[in-house]
């Protein structure tokens, strides 16, 4: 997944784009997006890869891996990147207790 891209943080992502989310908190479904300009909406996704934990943003509609869907109240362009929106660092504060219990 994270071939040559810089990707954003998940703090960065919803201050820059300004995320709406669905107000349950759960992603949103196609049927609530579909009404809305493409440029606003983005699908969260896995990567897919096993190694890798982080859930991903990217710009549009996608079906692979995808979890849901977020709105934002900026409009992303043709040069958007995908953004981190879950990075799991669970196995880094793991390692890091462990190194600090010796």
């Amino acid at each position: 997944m994270n071939g040559d891209y810089e990707f954003i943080s998940e703090s960065d992502f919803e201050h820059i784009w300004c995320v709406k989310k669905h107000p349950s908190g759960d992603f949103f479904q196609y049927e609530d997006v579909i009404a809305h300009p493409l440029n606003f909406v983005w699908t969260v996704i896995e990567s897919g890869d096993d190694a890798d934990g982080n859930w991903y943003a990217s710009p549009g509609y996608h079906v692979v891996n995808k979890l849901g869907y977020v709105l934002t109240l900026k409009p992303w362009d043709d040069i958007t990147q995908d953004a981190i929106y879950f990075l799991d660092d669970m196995d880094d504060d793991s390692d890091h207790e462990a190194e600090e219990s010796t």
